[in-house]
């Protein structure tokens, strides 16, 4: 499956499995959270996807979002494998395969909800 298709089932998976967790992470202080997925390396990215988080759900979008709390850069397969948690961020970030740049402290809370979702 393309990464694309994984993070549209994704958002549809959280909808219906996880927004209790979902409206936790957001909070009052917050409208939401938005992670980017940017498929490249360290010279830049070719497409970008992220998934927007907010009390009321969790959509797909196609496109570069200008500020978003979280990006993750690499290639198809790392990022959905880091996703799927078959492969450890550590490993694919000490080798430089994998770019995180924002609030890498929102990386946590992510990974919870998609691991409640897929498992």
């Amino acid at each position: 499956m393309a990464l694309k298709e994984f993070l549209e089932k994704l958002a549809k998976d959280i909808n219906a499995k996880a927004i209790d967790a979902v409206k936790e992470w957001v909070g009052d202080r917050y409208f939401g959270k938005i992670i980017q997925f940017q498929v490249g390396d360290l010279k830049g990215f070719s497409e970008a996807y992220y998934l927007v988080f907010t009390k009321k759900g969790v959509k797909f979008k196609e496109g570069d979002y200008p500020s978003p709390e979280l990006i993750l850069r690499s290639d198809e397969e790392t990022l959905q494998g880091v996703i799927e948690g078959k492969i450890k961020v550590r490993d694919v970030r000490n080798a430089w395969k994998l770019l995180i740049m924002g609030n890498a402290h929102d990386q946590v809370p992510f990974m919870k909800i998609v691991a409640s979702v897929l498992l």
